[in-house]
């Protein structure tokens, strides 16, 4: 069994898409070393068909110690799916004789085989992020074994969770909506307005709401709450905890983000609406999973800043409730 180091340090979301490749790979026999940034890594310990995790940080020190601990494995082949120069120094630097990657401008030179980072369908289609990583698994070798994203929940983060939801007040967590008021830039969010009047057509419709937040987001939940009295907070925790929190709940809507691809990994229904980001590539696929797009020309520009930002403002709040909640009622047990 040759021993295949596989690359992707972040961030949440993205690391719960690339799984099914790192799996792929594992079910082409090989010993498929992640390595990950430690915040991550409880998603991935325990992991059957993954031989070890490594953690990462964004330091100098950690790329350094990280790489001596990776050739010590002495790999056959390592397979970066990131796409930095840090990550691309490490898959080169591990040791592993047969390096893949993307084509990516700069750093493409680090690898002995490449595939395109994206592919595009026609005017306005594009690859699911899954595929993407598939299509380089694939080529390295690996070999089809289910496309779902798959994340673990050990036994300690399922007792905080159920700690955590007591502590938030929610009554019945499979009563009970999740809602991602933030994103990884303001502009690819709904206004904090939009998500709270979300949240109170649901509370309306019977459901418990929750409001899911990251650190730094005290004035956001303020705000919320304000506009939005009876939704219950999620206090701070870690991913896995997280992770376990999202397994229990009713669906998970708002912004396109890390827990809408929990959702997607345990198949709890979820609906993200969709600006400077395209539906094709991060809409978990199947009937739980469901989204609203802008119908501005600039759609899906992939920004992170806009002077203007009127795309995630086109959907009014009453009419955002109005599509939650017909997608929840479509599936309804």
């Amino acid at each position: 069994m040759s021993t295949v180091v596989v690359v992707r340090p972040r961030a949440l979301g993205d690391l719960i898409l690339v799984t099914p490749a790192w799996r792929a790979l594992a079910a082409a026999g090989h010993a498929v070393h992640a390595v990950t940034e430690a915040r991550f890594t409880p998603l991935l310990q325990g992991m059957p068909w993954l031989a070890g995790v490594h953690a990462i940080e964004r330091t100098n020190l950690s790329t350094v110690t990280t790489l001596r601990t990776l050739r010590k494995l002495k790999p056959a082949m390592a397979v970066d799916f990131f796409g930095n120069v840090r990550t691309a120094v490490l898959a080169k630097g591990c040791g592993a004789p047969v390096v893949w990657g993307f084509d990516l401008r700069g750093r493409k030179h680090f690898y002995t085989h490449t595939v395109p980072r994206e592919l595009r369908f026609g005017a306005d289609g594009r690859e699911y992020a899954v595929d993407v990583h598939m299509r380089l698994a694939l080529a390295a070798g690996g070999v089809e074994a289910g496309r779902r994203p798959e994340i673990m929940v050990g036994s300690t983060a399922a007792a905080a969770a159920e700690r955590l939801l007591a502590e938030a007040g929610v009554r019945e967590p499979g009563r009970t909506v999740g809602v991602v008021a933030s994103g990884t830039s303001q502009v690819r969010a709904l206004p904090v307005a939009h998500s709270a009047v979300l949240a109170r057509g649901l509370m309306e419709a019977g459901y418990e709401v929750l409001l899911i937040t990251g650190p730094g987001e005290a004035g956001l939940t303020r705000r919320f709450v304000a506009v939005a009295p009876g939704a219950r907070v999620l206090p701070p925790c870690g991913v896995a905890e997280l992770a376990a929190v999202v397994q229990r709940l009713r669906a998970v809507v708002g912004t396109n983000s890390g827990p809408q691809h929990m959702a997607g990994a345990f198949d709890v229904a979820s609906f993200a609406f969709f600006g400077p980001l395209h539906p094709d590539t991060w809409s978990p696929r199947g009937p739980r999973h469901a989204y609203w797009r802008t119908d501005v020309p600039c759609r899906a520009c992939d920004r992170t800043e806009c002077a203007h930002w009127h795309c995630m403002t086109r959907i009014s709040p009453g009419e955002a409730a109005d599509r939650v909640l017909e997608h929840l009622r479509s599936h309804e047990a």
